[in-house]
């Protein structure tokens, strides 16, 4: 079985954009004529194959200036170039990038699809398909109630617990907010087991997070300070969510049974059921968890853009640097080694 989080968003949103403003310019396949996405939500498109051969497709979702969310599917078995169909996720919904839809694929290779409002009403919904790795199948749609606000739904599998869900987002106090669900029952529901819990306190108002996992253990999480617009400088922090109990150091035995938060390092930073773990951009902060900072710029506005692994599985971002005055955008891939972060530059994308 292989699951494959699709890379490749803002080629395909340039793409669409090339393919409106100069079509002589443009090569390659539109995907929707009218869709747009916020790249917080994760994963917005994504590639699964069955071990058995019977699936090969990709799912990419999106919503349309009328507030219709939408999904394509592109069937490499049905056709080797590909073979879509575009799928009506839910009609009259709000018209706005943030709300774009996210995908995971369950145990028994069903297609689950989750969605949000941006930020005014304290649910999810969801909608999950009635065959497998099929979108065109999907059932009825369903909610997950919570007390707070929801914005940017990122949902993971791993196969240390493969009888949850674990669900993240911006939730509590507009801040990275974590909950385990249970796996859809016969009628499609599902509980929410533990959370929903905040899982960091910044001393910004609204840090902004991206999510990857490892398939097995440990979701990492790369968050910013707070919103770059309201933030000089602004900072890019990561840390691991370890679901398992976190071993001591010494070899005597373990800490906790719940999830914890940790650094690259492994040291505990939170108990997250506990409380948040409380972040700052003040050198005593940085002194003391030296292992949670990407990046601490004293001149410039840090934004996160997408997290990954390399073959080591040690964590990848891709980031930005964002002048004072916001007339220079430097894009860097960060690249941790095991005992510091390796920033290199990529390319600047002017004001």
């Amino acid at each position: 079985m292989k699951i494959r989080t699709i890379l490749s968003f803002c080629l395909l949103a340039f793409a669409m954009t090339a393919s409106a403003q100069n079509t002589e310019s443009f090569s390659g396949s539109v995907v929707a004529d009218e869709g747009a996405w916020c790249w917080f939500a994760d994963p917005r498109a994504i590639h699964y194959k069955s071990a058995d051969g019977s699936i090969d497709a990709s799912y990419i979702g999106y919503i349309d200036v009328h507030g219709a969310i939408k999904a394509s599917q592109i069937d490499f078995k049905a056709n080797p170039d590909g073979y879509q169909q575009d799928v009506l996720v839910r009609s009259r919904f709000q018209p706005d990038d943030h709300n774009n839809p996210t995908f995971l694929v369950l145990p028994d290779e069903r297609i689950m699809i989750f969605y949000a409002r941006h930020t005014d009403e304290p649910r999810f919904y969801y909608r999950v398909s009635t065959k497998k790795g099929d979108i065109t199948s999907l059932g009825e749609e369903h909610e997950i109630k919570v007390a707070n606000n929801t914005t940017y739904p990122s949902p993971f599998i791993l196969s240390d617990d493969p009888k949850h869900i674990y669900l993240c987002w911006r939730g509590i106090n507009w801040h990275p907010t974590i909950a385990k669900l249970s796996l859809p029952d016969e009628n499609d529901n599902v509980d929410i087991e533990w959370g929903p819990h905040q899982i960091v306190q910044s001393t910004g108002s609204r840090p902004y997070a991206k999510y990857h996992s490892n398939g097995k253990d440990k979701i990492y999480v790369a968050y910013t300070t707070g919103h770059p617009d309201n933030e000089w400088p602004n900072w890019l922090y990561f840390n691991t969510i370890n679901i398992n109990a976190v071993a001591m150091p010494d070899g005597s035995g373990y800490i906790g049974s719940d999830p914890t938060l940790v650094d690259l390092k492994g040291n505990e930073l939170s108990r997250i059921e506990e409380g948040p773990f409380k972040v700052s951009k003040t050198s005593d902060y940085k002194s003391k968890y030296p292992n949670t900072i990407l990046d601490a710029p004293s001149n410039y506005r840090d934004w996160v853009w997408q997290v990954a692994l390399d073959k080591n599985e040690n964590p990848v971002v891709a980031m930005v640097r964002i002048s004072q005055d916001k007339n220079s955008h430097q894009y860097y891939y960060a690249r941790w080694n095991g005992s510091s972060w390796q920033l290199t530059s990529l390319v600047n994308g002017g004001g």
